[in-house]
């Protein structure tokens, strides 16, 4: 799950070293706009629709994989 969601960022950013500590804006530079256009391929990938409320509680990328392990659609 983790590599998954590393590899859409590292699309979207160019950073390589994104480990599940790293803050969306401080470490990787994201703006809310951004988020909000990753968490829409995260949807495609992951076969789920995540409310907007739930994106403001995504501060560093293990929200992320927390979120999307609970609620995702995943092999």
């Amino acid at each position: 799950m983790f590599e998954q969601i590393k590899s859409i960022l590292e699309q979207y950013t160019g950073i390589t070293d994104i480990t599940e500590q790293s803050i969306l804006e401080a470490d990787l530079g994201l703006s809310s706009f951004d988020v909000v256009e990753i968490v829409s391929e995260f949807e495609d990938v992951f076969g789920i629709e995540i409310a907007d409320r739930d994106i403001t509680k995504f501060v560093c990328v293990k929200d992320i994989v927390d979120y999307l392990e609970a609620y995702g659609k995943y092999e």
